[in-house]
């Protein structure tokens, strides 16, 4: 009875302390921590995007780490190296450097000089760092696209994305941004006289100093916008407004005492704009002779109008002399002076 006893607890003991071992082992490997570097996989290599949309790179990382992960990405060119992204003397150490503007699209991250990446030494002037948290297991790759107004056909953005020495995941990837042009189906009306003309040295866009232009629209005898207080002033006509005559008179309201020496005229210009369709500029200096002053100043000339023809998504715009996209000749005041003056000051 006894052997059989000891048999017995013998046996036990022998579970016991295998089950002590599996799970001793078990808890060793979960602790300790997986040499190297995870590797960051991309879902996909390529986005395809329309102008003004975010193409999104989502990126699967191996296992997550307790340290930040910094990801280096260059632009490239069409021979496939990396273009410059920060300019400036890399001789004069942590120098300034200015970030470059690029037409297509725009990098919200930090260039390798905003990040203070020269603690990993002069990166020959490109790319930009993308930073993410310790303990990321997913990451979301952001490339903002630029929005402009001619079609240009699709085009293909290449970028790479790859570490340094100090980075603590492991990346070498091309990807590519498909942009497919952008098409509107709104008509937007600007009318600008930004500039540095004027004798008094005064900004021209200073509601309180500067000069004051309007831009109105009037649709079937009413006034349905108005553009006062902005520079430059603007007006949108949009495509599931009614169809027909729409009338967008531009005006010069006051010169607020404001002269030119040599006589010069008011630089100003409409800009007639539709997304990826056309963008059309007429000049309208010649109208605004700025010691005449505007329209509240006793020039009673100071205004021209434009007829924007609505059929749809189709804009057909014309001066008053029924020529299309030209300069307009000067038009009657619709509102009286006094009427317009308490309309500003809404």
């Amino acid at each position: 009875m006894k052997n059989i006893n000891k048999k017995i607890s013998y046996a036990l003991a022998a579970v016991f302390l295998l089950s002590l071992v599996t799970f001793s082992c078990q808890d060793d490997d979960d602790s300790i921590a997986r040499r190297g570097k995870p590797e960051l996989t991309l879902l996909s290599n390529s986005v395809t995007v329309t102008e003004g949309e975010t193409a999104v790179f989502t990126i699967d990382v191996e296992y997550a780490v307790s340290e930040k992960i910094d990801i280096r990405i260059d632009i490239l060119d069409a021979d496939g190296n990396p273009v410059v992204t920060a300019e400036g003397d890399p001789t004069t150490g942590n120098g300034f450097y200015d970030r470059v503007q690029f037409e297509s699209i725009e990098v919200p991250y930090p260039t390798w000089f905003e990040s203070g990446w020269f603690e990993y030494g002069y990166l020959g002037g490109t790319g930009y760092v993308a930073s993410y948290p310790a303990f990321t297991e997913t990451i979301q790759l952001n490339i903002e696209t630029l929005q402009d107004f001619i079609q240009d056909g699709t085009q293909t953005i290449n970028l790479r994305l790859s570490g340094t020495s100090l980075m603590n995941a492991t990346i070498q990837e091309d990807i590519s941004i498909i942009v497919n042009d952008f098409t509107g189906s709104d008509l937007i009306a600007t009318l600008n006289w930004s500039g540095d003309y004027l004798d008094s040295g005064e900004d021209p866009c200073d509601i309180d100093a500067g000069l004051d232009l309007d831009l109105e629209l009037i649709f079937d005898g009413a006034y349905i916008q108005t553009s006062y207080n902005d520079c430059p002033e603007q007006l949108t006509i949009i495509s599931s407004d009614a169809d027909g005559i729409y009338t967008i008179d531009a005006s010069f309201w006051t010169a607020n005492g404001n002269t030119s020496t040599d006589g010069n005229n008011v630089p100003v210009s409409i800009d007639f704009m539709k997304d990826g369709v056309f963008l059309e500029s007429v000049d309208l200096s010649s109208l605004f002779p700025l010691n005449d002053g505007g329209l509240n100043d006793g020039n009673g000339n100071a205004i021209t109008s434009f007829s924007v023809e609505k059929n749809g998504n189709t804009y057909t715009i014309t001066d008053s002399n029924n020529t299309q996209i030209a300069q307009g000749r000067f038009a009657d005041y619709r509102l009286t002076l006094e009427q317009k003056r308490i309309l500003k000051n809404e």
